[in-house]
């Protein structure tokens, strides 16, 4: 008896190396996407390092702020001319003896007008050396 190959082996066609190459180039395509793009991917990392870095920065701003009002509080409670200059300027009061002068706001319409009319008239000019004005017509 000739043994010649299992039955049903035969019959079946393999695939072909250009049908395996474009499975694997799928394959590896959606890999690449699931690496790169889903909930744990490169990209997510990404923006959660930038996160972190910017709440790193305002994180240390806040800090400072933190550390300049305690400052300010302790000043407060301990530095009683702080608390003079501090109600001087919010609240207007003055000390005995000083003399208040409130200035007049500046007029912020026409600043450079005083600048360009002068308040005298301009000089006369010699004898002599004066120009006719020309006579505007009037109907």
């Amino acid at each position: 008896m000739k043994t010649e190959g299992k039955p049903g082996i035969a019959g079946k066609s393999r695939l072909n190396p250009k049908s395996v190459a474009v499975i694997t180039l799928a394959l590896g395509l959606a890999l690449a996407l699931l690496v790169f793009f889903s909930h744990r991917g490169l990209y997510q990392i990404y923006r959660l390092r930038q996160e972190k870095s910017r709440l790193d920065t305002e994180n240390y701003r806040l800090a400072e702020e933190n550390a300049r009002l305690a400052r300010t509080i302790d000043r407060l409670h301990n530095d009683p001319e702080m608390i003079q200059d501090l109600i001087r300027r919010e609240l207007n009061f003055v000390k005995k003896n000083e003399i208040i002068i409130q200035l007049s706001p500046r007029e912020q319409d026409n600043p450079v007008k005083a600048a360009l009319i002068p308040d005298r008239p301009p000089p006369a000019a010699a004898p002599g050396t004066e120009k006719p004005r020309p006579q505007s017509r009037r109907p």
